[in-house]
């Protein structure tokens, strides 16, 4: 990621994408409960808004409390690249997670329908 804010943009997009596939689906296809589909708006904008929050890490030590200025850039480095690999991990953990249950509102007849 180039830097935080493009990663709060893409955040942003990803749920976006996310919410709107959903209430297209809650028009285009009979049968899916608005309430269940209401559920997974409120996950999705949670989802983002703690997604964003955690985007916007610092880093809890000094230069003073290194050796170097090069000890401390590349301690600064492997934090920041940890704390983003965990984040992209925790983030497609719950996005794959809305998408089964965005596939599971789809009612039975209406999977049936559109395989034949």
């Amino acid at each position: 990621m180039a830097n935080k804010r493009q990663l709060k943009k893409n955040i942003s997009r990803v749920c976006g994408a996310l919410a709107t596939d959903l209430i297209l689906a809650s028009y285009a296809v009979p049968g899916i409960e608005r309430s269940k589909v209401n559920e997974l708006l409120i996950q999705i904008a949670a989802l983002q808004s703690d997604a964003r929050a955690k985007a916007s890490f610092v880093f809890d030590k000094s230069a003073k409390d290194f050796e170097s200025e090069r000890a401390y850039n590349q301690a600064h480095q492997a934090y920041n690249r940890a704390a983003f690999a965990k984040l992209g991990e925790e983030f497609a953990e719950a996005v794959n997670g809305i998408i089964k249950e965005m596939n599971a509102l789809i009612p039975v007849e209406a999977r049936k329908a559109v395989a034949q």
